[in-house]
């Protein structure tokens, strides 16, 4: 899917079920309760399309670090190619430091987690500003170890903070599934 900036979003986004239960759903060592479960981070972040609009594409793409036609790296040809973060051409980066895929990449296996983004777009406000963006929803085991450390080198840093502000943010706490005969919450009144 594209966002409303246009770019490819979510592609670098858990696939195999392995690394669903090894980022995604709970273990139950903590809480066994909680065996199956995850945790929901929601938040809406707001997007100055105005003056996103403004800028070319070039300007878009070092911004993000990666092409607005295929979603691709500045540094690969699909949107799948792992990007070459090294990269440098007459000793500048290819994919500059600050940009946003060089920030919300993981830096290891502990950092990644399930993303889903949404689009959202109201009715213009009384300004005649525009009120688009994101619902960022992202789903992992421990926000601790995987979600605050990349929202962290983003607001330190990210070369998209000129035009994106989070205006909302909730943490949830999904319960596991139930099995047959069950109801939702069971475990945790068992225990």
């Amino acid at each position: 899917m594209r966002n409303l900036m246009g770019q490819v979003d979510g592609t670098a986004n858990l696939h195999d079920e392995a690394a669903f239960d090894r980022n995604v759903w709970d273990d139950g060592a903590q809480q066994k309760w909680f065996a199956g479960g995850t945790v929901l981070v929601l938040r809406r972040i707001r997007a100055e399309m105005d003056t996103w609009d403004e800028l070319d594409r070039t300007s878009k793409e070092l911004t993000m670090g990666r092409r607005l036609d295929t979603g691709a790296p500045l540094t690969g040809e699909r949107e799948n190619d792992v990007p070459d973060l090294t990269a440098s051409r007459n000793g500048i980066p290819v994919i500059p430091p600050n940009a946003h895929i060089a920030l919300a990449r993981h830096r290891n296996d502990e950092e990644q987690f399930l993303r889903r983004p949404y689009n959202y777009d109201d009715p213009p406000s009384d300004d005649e500003t525009s009120d688009s963006g994101l619902i960022f929803a992202s789903y992992q085991r421990d926000p601790r170890r995987q979600f605050i450390p990349v929202q962290q080198r983003l607001a330190d840093a990210d070369a998209l903070n000129r035009w994106v502000t989070t205006i909302g943010s909730a943490t949830f706490a999904i319960l596991p599934g139930v099995a047959e005969g069950e109801h939702l919450g069971q475990r945790l009144l068992a225990t």
